[in-house]
């Protein structure tokens, strides 16, 4: 368990204010470990200490907490929750809008909290004075100084997600939403983990195709709107070889979904978006995830299709070599070999797939 002495140093908001915004928390919240998302700010919902760190450089590797926040401004209803531990792998300044790329770590543990909206709303407002108060009076979603929130970590991922979720589902904006959670890609036929590359993208090729487990929360469930489970990809490198979509009749339950890589004879970057909500656009915040994957071209492979391809032709060619003084059946079978080695290679090994 991590102590308080890991404390994230920069908190990031953000807010029910828009829809987009509460969705950048589902996000957070549903992401595997070590996948990416950003964040974004205008300059002056940034405080000014995080835009010089920001401006230095020295941003990057900094640990870094995610949070929701509604009624900021209210007496009596203001609602702050942490979410999400993540890191700070990019961020920058571009046309007064201050972009952070967050690579998202541990989700946090929220025992100190009640689960009664009252007791969040009383310490929530307590927060977010000391908030405004440690940066000269005035309030920023993107701040350097805040006060420690009572948050932990530990190994049981899976409890801490819906321990959050749960929290979330106390506030109106999230009442009727589906949490989910995705997890690590595992490898189809073996029980390795894919971690994702550095810069939050998913490394897959012909021989490493993965299942994407998925879970999902909902505070409640209701007949209507029908609330559906997809996943999708391009069709073309990346393939959904499962169903590529659950219909959702409970409040939660888990599945998963198969990820087919399908390269050209060159490495393809494409994407899988995981979606869960209502089937129509409407006003609750829908779970959606986006993540980059690289199609890589199995070198494996293509030495395999060239050693086939020249054993094949090489069969082929055995007829004449021998001349016509060589048994019949021999060059027949020789034959017929060579060719079905070369349809192997060039058919059944081709790429891309239809």
């Amino acid at each position: 368990m991590a102590g308080q002495d890991e404390r994230p140093q920069v908190l990031l908001l953000s807010s029910n204010l828009r829809r987009r915004y509460a969705e950048d928390i589902l996000t957070a919240l549903a992401l595997p470990r070590g996948a990416t998302l950003q964040f974004r700010y205008e300059a002056q919902y940034v405080a000014p200490p995080l835009q010089q760190k920001v401006a230095n450089g020295s941003i990057l590797g900094v640990r870094a907490l995610i949070g929701f926040v509604a009624d900021a401004d209210s007496p009596t209803d203001a609602f702050i929750l942490p979410v999400r531990v993540a890191e700070v792998v990019a961020a920058e300044c571009a046309a007064d809008v201050f972009l952070f790329k967050l690579r998202v770590t541990d989700h946090v543990d929220l025992d100190d909290y009640s689960l009664s909206r009252a007791d969040i709303v009383a310490e929530s407002r307590k927060v977010l004075d000391k908030i405004i108060e440690g940066n000269g009076g005035a309030y920023y979603p993107a701040v350097l100084k805040f006060p420690a929130f009572p948050i932990r970590t530990s190994e049981d991922q899976a409890q801490l997600w819906l321990s959050v979720a749960r929290r979330l589902a106390l506030h109106t904006t999230f009442e009727s939403s589906y949490f989910m959670r995705v997890d690590q890609p595992v490898h189809l036929a073996k029980a390795t983990s894919f971690a994702f590359e550095p810069d939050g993208r998913l490394s897959l090729s012909d021989l490493k195709p993965a299942r994407l487990p998925v879970s999902f929360y909902s505070p409640r469930y209701t007949e209507a709107p029908k609330i559906a489970l997809t996943c999708s990809t391009d069709g073309r490198f990346l393939r959904v070889s499962s169903d590529a979509s659950h219909d959702v009749a409970l409040r939660y339950d888990s599945t998963e979904f198969w990820l087919q890589p399908d390269a050209a004879s060159f490495d393809a970057l494409t994407h899988v978006t995981i979606r869960l909500g209502p089937e129509e656009a409407g006003s609750t915040p829908v779970a959606a995830i986006r993540l980059p994957v690289i199609v890589r071209h199995s070198r494996v492979r293509l030495l395999s299709r060239v050693a086939i391809s020249a054993l094949g032709a090489f069969l082929v060619a055995m007829p004449a070599i021998l001349g016509a003084h060589s048994p019949l059946a021999l060059r027949i079978v020789l034959a017929v070999v060579g060719a079905g080695a070369l349809s192997a290679a060039t058919i059944v090994m081709g790429r891309p797939r239809s």
